[in-house]
């Protein structure tokens, strides 16, 4: 360290006038507080002037000084850094020290300079032990954090040492009022002394003696404040009218009275005990309350200085009202801490915009400690970021020495940006001219972050982040106007997730929720930027494609969408396989408004649903006919489920190696109210998509259980009913209640009833699947696959199912004799499904070809036109009849 540099350092050190004071509360706080978070027996605050160590506060440490040559602080102060020795007998540095080999045998130091604010640093902050160790990361901050505590408190105390200067100057001033007094004293003295030459040579002249006193009450009674002399009794001798007047008393009410009977009791011991000090040192000051007659307390600063008074010493002294002083000191309180404790950050600036004052909300909201600050110009919060309305504006008002405000965005000392409404207001001296600037800063980050939320909610799906419908349409309407413009073609499209609520009802709508999100993602995927797609609502996207010149290369768009949302998905450790159905509507050929466009479009949609799903369709004028049919067939099926307007019909199953019949088919018929038969492939459908299929399959389940036991209670042999359950049964972990509250309620054996579930359903979730089908299975029903062969079965899982029959989709059935290859497909079927133990049943026989090439191949049974249609229960009843023989039906 330079010579000069130290001698810099030790001139700063006696600036703060603390060598060799006393404790004081704050720093031994500290102190204890650095020993305790860093877990350590011994911490000190240190000073260093020329020759030693000085400990300001201790904890754990007898000695309160060292030779400044051993101290470890002197490291501290050297490097201006953080100072840390984890082992001193292992550091050759200290192995010798003194204060390492004896008392107080520190192995462990850990410092941090006390920095002034001009970077001098006068000693440190520091803990010991008597082992070797470290410090965690939390304790190396907390002990930096506390060691700018000391600083602070070194700072205050500094601060206040020069109020007392201050203090001291106004003793001065008093000192200057007391010599004044003498002087007054001496005046009176020489009066008095002329008085009595001229009293005893010049009798005749006692007159003019009387008025020249009475000019002197005169000039008494014209100053300013109260003037008085008391004797060493503390009664009155001599005062002027203002005395009279302020206290509301006579003269002879005063002349009377002690001094201290005037004064609040609060504060007549320490009048009396200055009247004392006057009278023994010769002048003292002091501040009291005067009581006036009517009880009001006016504050007063009073002064007094000896003097002989009629032979005897006296306290000649004025007074003068403090009220005013002391309300603009309340007022200058009261405004401090409204501006310390204030929420919003105030600064005070120059002219020139730099700062010269920060209030604690300032640090709090920027991070910036009031020395990084001030003597800054307030532009650093920008940090660069200046290009911004708001700071024109607010430069305007500063060259016109006016009020402003803004909007700005402003970075914290980490870097982070933060909203600041800020207001700037011009401060004026006593003739108007402005000196300097006010700003208030308010944080309104929050305020901004809530505003772009409530924004993006309004516009954007909160699930998918797409937009939503109100944004789709508005870029629908701007992508039209673009295209009228231009000449061009806008594509409109609806999409629309096939089977979907079915994952949702079974597996849940956190499933679900996942699985649309993958669909957003993939739909984004597969277009443009400037192309908009939203989600419309549940499962339901749509898209607008601006800048279409024609409508042949949407359709190779539309098959990359079928083919990506066709991909697995993978959700909770599980493959998903979706399918999805487009509708495409354009402009201007099929609307010239965004609505007509988007009913389009849907109607298209519905139109590639009625075409087997997994497909698109271009809108045509025909289609909003089916729509409208398709709305007219829904209306009249919900108005069905409350008029009970459905039936069961069934086809009975036949064992292929006795010709008996061994069961039967419930199947769905609708006779609406007007006789008409509507076909199971109309309604059916739109029953899964509507969630009607649940209160109907309910009511199935629950007629075929009670139509059975009917069968059984007429004397016919019991058979087995089969019912067909559907995706949205199946799914949300309720069937087995359902089933076993049908089976209760007809009083039907479970093993009499068989439930049919195709082969796609079970295998959209192959795990819940099993645990569902188990449950079942529990119950003691019978389960079969219906449809095989149409999905994409795993045989792994296949094994796992607790299935009972297997049954050949009638697509393959129908075409035995003429396809070869449905002939393979049949006979590995039935290979496959006695391999692992289960019946095979074929479906939809309607020729001896067929049931010649099932019975060579060993299937077990069949179900078709060839044996019988399906037949409502009295014929059933009546069909069984005629064929029963002793040992069961035969066909």
């Amino acid at each position: 360290m330079a010579a000069t540099e130290e001698h810099l350092r030790l001139e700063a050190l006696k600036g703060y006038r603390i060598l060799d004071t006393l404790p004081e509360a704050q720093f031994d706080d500290i102190t204890i507080l650095a020993s305790t978070i860093c877990d350590t027996p011994m911490a000190i605050i240190t000073l260093v002037d020329e020759h030693r160590q000085w400990f300001k506060a201790r904890v754990g440490i007898d000695v309160t000084e060292t030779a400044r040559e051993i101290a470890f602080c002197n490291h501290t102060i050297r490097g201006r850094q953080p100072f840390i020795v984890g082992d001193a007998l292992a550091d050759p540095r200290f192995a010798d020290n003194p204060l390492v080999n004896d008392e107080p045998r520190i192995r462990f130091y850990a410092g941090v300079p006390l920095l002034t604010p001009d970077g001098y640093a006068l000693g440190s902050l520091a803990v010991l032990d008597r082992r070797p160790r470290k410090l965690t990361p939390p304790q190396e901050q907390a002990l930096r954090l506390l060691g700018r505590q000391v600083e602070m408190e070194l700072e205050l105390r500094s601060s206040l040492a020069g109020r007392t200067q201050a203090l001291a100057e106004r003793d001065r001033a008093q000192e200057q009022l007391v010599a004044s007094h003498r002087q007054l004293e001496q005046l009176v003295r020489e009066r008095t002394g002329e008085l009595r030459a001229v009293n005893a040579a010049l009798h005749e002249r006692i007159e003019e003696s009387g008025r020249e006193a009475r000019e002197a009450q005169a000039i008494l009674d014209s100053l300013p404040g109260i003037f008085y002399i008391i004797g060493a009794d503390r009664r009155f001798l001599r005062w002027n009218r203002n005395l009279e007047l302020v206290l509301g008393r006579s003269a002879e009410d005063i002349r009377e009275a002690h001094a201290e009977a005037f004064v609040h009791p609060s504060d007549r011991e320490l009048v009396i005990e200055r009247i004392a000090e006057v009278l023994d040192k010769g002048c003292a000051t002091t501040e009291a309350a005067l009581l006036a007659r009517n009880g009001d307390a006016v504050p007063y600063y009073l002064s007094g200085v000896r003097i002989d008074y009629g032979n005897r010493p006296c306290v000649a002294g004025m007074g003068i009202d403090i009220t005013a002083r002391r309300n603009v000191e309340e007022t200058l309180r009261l405004r401090d801490r409204a501006i310390q404790s204030s929420v919003n950050a105030i600064i005070i600036t120059d002219l020139a915009g730099n700062i010269e004052y920060v209030n604690p909300a300032f640090e709090r909201i920027t991070g910036y400690l009031p020395h990084q600050a001030i003597g800054r110009n307030c532009r650093f919060l920008q940090n660069g970021d200046r290009e911004q309305a708001g700071v024109a504006r607010l430069r305007r008002a500063i060259q016109a020495r006016e009020e402003g405000s803004a909007l700005l965005r402003n970075y914290r000392s980490d870097g982070q940006l933060f909203w600041n409404d800020v207001h700037i207001a011009p401060v004026r001296d006593a003739s108007g001219e402005a000196t300097h600037f006010v700003g208030v800063l308010n944080d309104v980050t929050a305020i901004k972050h809530a505003e772009e939320q409530l924004e993006r909610q309004a516009n954007f799906d909160p699930l998918t982040a797409l937009a939503n419908r109100n944004v789709l349409k508005d870029r629908i309407e701007k992508a039209i106007a673009g295209a009228a413009r231009h000449g061009e073609r806008v594509a409109v499209g609806f999409i629309d997730l096939d089977n979907f609520k079915v994952i949702n009802d079974s597996l849940g709508h956190n499933i679900g929720d996942e699985l649309l999100k993958q669909v957003a993602e993939r739909l984004s995927a597969c277009l443009r930027e400037q192309d908009t797609v939203a989600r419309y609502g549940g499962d339901e996207f749509a898209f607008v494609l601006p800048d279409q010149h024609e409508e042949n290369g949407i359709g190779g768009l539309m098959e990359r969408i079928l083919d990506t949302i066709g991909m697995p998905f993978r959700v909770d450790g599980h493959d998903f396989y979706i399918s999805c159905s487009i509708g495409v509507s354009f402009y201007p050929r099929d609307g010239r408004d965004a609505d007509t466009l988007l009913r389009n479009a849907d109607a298209a949609m519905y139109r590639a649903k009625e075409r087997g799903r997994n497909n698109f369709q271009f809108y045509t004028a025909s289609m909003n006919e089916r729509v409208s049919e398709r709305l007219s067939l829904e209306s009249m099926l919900r108005q069905a489920v409350s008029r009970g307007e459905f039936a069961l019909h069934y086809q009975p199953k036949v064992d292929l190696r006795s010709g008996r019949v061994v069961g039967v088919e419930a199947l769905l018929r609708w006779q609406r109210g007007d006789g008409a038969l509507v076909l199971p492939s109309t309604f059916i459908s739109l029953a899964e998509e509507t969630g009607l299929i649940v209160p109907i399959g309910e009511w199935a389940l629950q007629q075929a259980c009670r139509d059975n036991k009917a069968l059984q209670e007429a004397g016919l042999p019991p058979l087995h009913v089969a019912v067909n359950i559907s995706a949205r049964q199946f799914g949300g972990g309720v069937l087995a209640g359902r089933v076993k509250a049908a089976l209760e309620g007809a009083g039907l054996g479970p093993e009499w009833l068989e439930l049919e579930l195709t082969e796609s359903l079970v295998m959209q979730n192959p795990e819940e699947a099993v645990r569902a089908l188990h449950e079942l299975k529990d119950l003691g029903v019978r389960l079969a696959i219906d449809d095989f062969g149409t999905g994409y079965s795993s045989l792994s899982y296949l094994q796992r199912f607790p299935i009972d029959h297997l049954k050949i989709d009638q697509s393959f059935v129908r075409d035995i004799g003429a396809d070869p290859n449905d002939a393979i497909i049949a006979r590995a079927v039935i290979s496959l499904g006695h391999s692992l133990g289960m019946q095979v049943v074929a479906e939809g026989v309607s020729s001896e070809e067929q049931l010649s090439f099932l019975r060579r191949h060993d299937c077990d049974q069949m179900q078709g036109f060839l044996f019988s249609r399906p037949l409502p229960i009295a014929a059933l009843s009546g069909l069984l009849e005629r064929a029963g023989l002793q040992h069961g039906y035969r066909a």
